[in-house]
């Protein structure tokens, strides 16, 4: 369990970081967004991807119907904090993390996914009503029913 919640961890960090970078389309280090639309509020520092959004970098994916970013207003390429919303799927090789709702803050470090959360490793399943990982402890917490599916060896 621990290998399934650092991997998917690992992914979310990798797009936070990427996010925290100003790495949009054009970086050098190959991440793309693309959506329908984009909005960019200078003045509040709120940056809105809505649509069939997908964020590319290396083998790591997130697709969602909206995603909306916020930004410190001073310094657009500092990202604050985040929310993913409608169909959140975040996929690195064979690590697949779902829900509705993924929401991430910078200050606090921690991810919350919602919404009929699911991580997914190969054959092992973890679904609970809300998963918090922290990105600076490395730790997955897992609340509300909780269900996991492990493959016995052999079968």
């Amino acid at each position: 369990m621990r290998s399934l919640g650092y991997t998917v961890g690992y992914t979310v960090a990798v797009l936070i970081m990427c996010l925290a970078a100003g790495a949009w389309a054009a970086s050098a280090n190959g991440v793309t967004v693309r959506s329908n639309s984009l909005q960019i509020q200078e003045k509040t520092g709120d940056i809105l991807f809505e649509g069939e959004v997908e964020v590319r970098m290396a083998e790591m994916v997130l697709t969602c119907d909206l995603l909306n970013v916020k930004a410190d207003a001073a310094d657009p390429s500092k990202i604050l904090s985040g929310e993913a919303s409608g169909s959140v799927v975040m996929t690195r090789g064979k690590d697949m993390a779902e829900s509705q709702k993924a929401v991430f803050d910078l200050e606090t470090g921690n991810l919350e996914l919602t919404g009929l959360p699911r991580l997914t490793r190969e054959e092992t399943t973890i679904e609970a009503e809300k998963i918090v990982y922290s990105i600076a402890k490395g730790t997955a917490s897992f609340s509300g029913p909780v269900r996991a599916f492990f493959k016995a060896p052999g079968d």
